[in-house]
């Protein structure tokens, strides 16, 4: 494996043909099996290859791009959807050149920061799957005043939807308006639910960490940017 990649980075090679719109599993295997595939000039028949960042590969005399998968990340924006669905707001497709990619979960429109955008199936699912508890951290700007109690009551779980009980979560008070909320699981409106709960209201939301991956403070509203191979192995 090449120094500073992350594993998500590093393919099986008949995964990188699929992506180049060579055919389905079956047909990219055997395309590698008979000799089709060129690794480095060199024919390569190892269907799991796997395919590093200086890898040139040709199926027969056709150069492909050995590294069609991307993962970005924007500092979404107020106003924005992270989905096509909706026309009452803008999406944030609108703001990348990419028509191939979706969102490693969503941020509600009013809600901004780091959103990690890629056309990385596997990277999704893994890190969307409710047993993985992936961390999440937000700042939050409240209504009222915070007051210490709410600390162990989001310890504890907050009561969201009448009877769903939240796993536990952390909150850290800032000053009286401003705190951070990191939470392991990603309920519709998870976070507004549980201060309106706690009888207060969330006036802003911001994500600012997801996982390991931490929003880049250069990146202003609307702007985006590749991840670094750094970055990549923190979320690998």
């Amino acid at each position: 494996m090449t120094a500073g990649v992350g594993l998500i980075y590093i393919k099986p090679l008949y995964v990188i043909l699929m992506k180049n719109g060579l055919g389905n599993q079956k047909v990219c295997k055997t395309l590698i099996k008979h000799g089709h595939v060129y690794v480095n000039n060199i024919i390569c028949m190892n269907t799991m290859y796997a395919v590093q960042i200086n890898d040139i590969i040709h199926v027969d005399n056709q150069s492909i791009n050995s590294h069609p998968f991307v993962y970005i990340m924007m500092n979404k924006p107020k106003g924005y959807i992270c989905s096509n669905q909706n026309e009452k707001y803008p999406s944030v497709f609108n703001l990348i050149d990419r028509k191939d990619c979706h969102c490693v979960g969503r941020l509600d429109h009013d809600t901004t920061g780091l959103l990690l955008i890629t056309n990385d199936q596997s990277l999704s699912k893994r890190l969307l799957l409710p047993q993985n508890h992936i961390e999440k951290y937000y700042e939050v700007k409240t209504l009222k005043p915070l007051n210490e109690n709410i600390i162990q009551i989001f310890y504890q779980g907050v009561i969201i939807d009448n009877d769903y009980q939240c796993l536990s979560s952390d909150l850290t008070i800032i000053d009286d308006y401003h705190c951070i909320v990191k939470i392991c699981e990603g309920k519709y409106h998870q976070i507004k639910k549980m201060f309106l709960s706690c009888q207060n209201k969330v006036i802003s939301l911001k994500r600012i960490q997801f996982h390991h991956l931490t929003l880049d403070p250069y990146l202003d509203e609307g702007e985006y940017r590749l991840l670094s191979y750094k970055e990549l192995e923190l979320i690998s």
